[in-house]
């Protein structure tokens, strides 16, 4: 029966192949709802290039009031450094592509004029 009916199971596999990469957005990189549609809505279109030592996880261990230095240590050279230094871009649109994973660690200089992490972004960027 299923050899000959096996298209029965077409519907299951359109539903089923989105809502896999749903659950894989909103558990291994930690969306929201609202941003895990995005990226499984651009999932063919998007590209994203990382820094050399980036990873995830070192990426998710920094925290608002670490150092500059600490930061460094951690998840190595950004790709660029914008705003005078206040924002470090971990991750950069692959080619064209305006639709990418974005990391950026923002800083706000203390009154010795050393660098404070302020935030952390994480999310996925469509223009």
């Amino acid at each position: 029966m299923l050899k000959k009916n096996w298209y029965l199971f077409t519907p299951l596999a359109l539903l089923g192949l989105p809502a896999l990469l749903l659950c894989y957005y909103i558990f291994s990189f930690g969306y929201p709802l609202n941003e895990a549609v995005e990226s499984v809505t651009y999932f063919l279109k998007s590209g994203t290039r990382y820094a050399m030592k980036y990873e995830d996880r070192r990426f998710s261990r920094v925290r608002p009031g670490m150092g500059g230095r600490e930061v460094f240590e951690l998840i190595g050279v950004p790709f660029e450094r914008r705003n005078n230094d206040e924002e470090w871009h971990y991750s950069l649109p692959q080619g064209s592509t305006p639709y990418y994973h974005e990391r950026i660690v923002k800083f706000v200089r203390d009154k010795n004029n050393v660098p404070l992490v302020k935030e952390t972004v994480k999310g996925f960027h469509a223009e």
